[in-house]
């Protein structure tokens, strides 16, 4: 068990005027009951001696009359000295005077008392020292003023001294105890009004901290959500752009045959002409509308032309030309099975490789890269598969819009997309109908 040391208490403000008024009551008080004591025992010394006692037993009466005067004066004021060497060694000289003065009797309890409330066990022990000895003394000055030595009467008056001097002593003890516990449950009280002050301000600053990441975090989603729209616009105006091509040749095809039928000579010629006529221009008229409303979805110059099924073959030439390990393989399917499909296929073909090779490139530079193309009954697969490159990957940065694009072309053609690590292998397969 660990033991503490006492606690030093801070003694009385001297410009408390009701510390003084306690000084006072102190002083006072014992010098009247210092004063009723030292009646009643010079009282019993005049019985003893039938009013004529010797003068040497006067004179240490008179002493006894002084010294307890002196100190029962001195004893309220003392209380306002700081606990330390000098309020010791003055505290133990008044409570020494216990045994060479019956009126310095309540002054020495007092001493007694408040050295007992330091709880030092070597003052308690060197007060009762000093008590009795100063007792021994006393009794044997008044002994050899008397010419006699009753020991039975010394052993009785030292024990009796020193029962009464550890009474104030005990007292004090408690006292000191209680105001030491009573100190320390409001410091902890204290402590813990501060420990549940601090915690609540770091709930209030955790509660805080965690509203605004959560603000962030839904702000991130929201860019998150408007550059993913961005960029499925993106993709959607460049499949506009595409299929105006490819409409464009349509409608142009229409008119080329429209203006043909109005040479037929099988119907009456000015039917046929202005039917046919009719028709051709109308089929101009919509190729020219279309051509001037979709030519605003197109934001850069020079543009490609769409897609071909051999493309497919040159977009893979063209990685190899860059270094890259790539690898097409046709299972199920043609190149010229792609001849006489729609040409958003083809085309959404060719930018999915595109991607892909790229999206190769700059994440798994080296590794080899993979390609199927298969077809069944109803879809059209489209599978890429390279090994993973943990150091490229983490040295690079990347915004998954590419493949976001991927996926959405492919499911504005009604199929859809899907991509991510397996084991050690990145994988992309995009499906549409055929």
């Amino acid at each position: 068990m660990t033991v503490t040391a006492p606690t030093v208490s801070a003694p009385p403000s001297v410009r408390n005027l009701r510390e003084w008024l306690i000084a006072l009551a102190q002083s006072l008080g014992g010098c009247g009951l210092g004063l009723l004591i030292f009646l009643i025992v010079f009282g019993s010394l005049l019985m003893e001696f039938d009013d004529d006692p010797p003068g040497a037993l006067v004179a240490l009466s008179a002493a006894d009359a002084l010294l307890g005067a002196l100190v029962t004066l001195v004893i309220g004021p003392l209380r306002f000295l700081r606990p330390g060497r000098l309020h010791s060694v003055l505290h133990l000289t008044v409570a020494m005077t216990a045994g060479l003065s019956t009126f310095a009797l309540v002054a020495s309890a007092i001493a007694l008392y408040r050295l007992g409330t330091r709880r030092r066990p070597w003052l308690d022990g060197l007060a009762i020292l000093l008590v009795t000895v100063a007792s021994l003394l006393t009794l044997g000055i008044d002994a050899s003023v008397r010419g006699e030595v009753d020991a039975l009467l010394l052993v009785t008056t030292v024990g009796v001294m020193i029962v009464a001097a550890l009474v104030p002593l005990l007292i004090g003890h408690v006292v000191g105890t209680r105001h030491e516990l009573v100190a320390t449950l409001r410091d902890r009280a204290a402590s813990a009004d501060r420990e549940r002050e601090t915690a609540q301000r770091e709930r209030e600053t955790a509660q805080r901290e965690r509203e605004t990441a959560e603000r962030e975090a839904a702000a991130l989603v929201r860019e998150r959500d408007a550059e993913t729209a961005r960029v499925r616009a993106e993709e959607r105006a460049a499949l506009a752009r595409d299929m105006h091509d490819s409409i464009s040749h349509h409608l142009a095809a229409i008119a080329m045959h429209a203006g043909a039928m109005s040479y037929r000579e099988d119907l009456a010629p000015e039917d046929l002409r202005r039917s046919a006529a009719t028709v051709r221009e109308a089929a101009q008229q919509a190729n020219g509308e279309l051509r001037t409303v979709l030519m605003t979805l197109r934001t850069a110059d020079g543009d490609a032309p769409l897609a071909t099924a051999p493309t497919l073959t040159e977009i893979i030439e063209r990685a190899r030309a860059d270094g890259q390990d790539v690898q097409l393989t046709w299972q199920g399917i043609e190149p010229d099975d792609l001849t006489g499909r729609d040409r958003g296929t083809v085309v959404t073909l060719a930018r999915i490789l595109t991607e892909i090779t790229a999206n190769a490139a700059k994440h798994a530079p080296g590794a080899p890269l993979r390609v199927t193309l298969s077809r069944d009954d109803e879809h059209l697969v489209l599978t890429a598969r390279n090994p993973l490159s943990a150091t490229a990957a983490g040295a690079t940065i990347s915004t998954g819009h590419g493949l976001l694009g991927v996926q959405e072309r492919v499911r504005l053609l009604g199929g859809d997309a899907r991509c991510g690590a397996d084991g050690g292998t990145f994988e992309v397969e995009a499906w549409m109908p055929w």
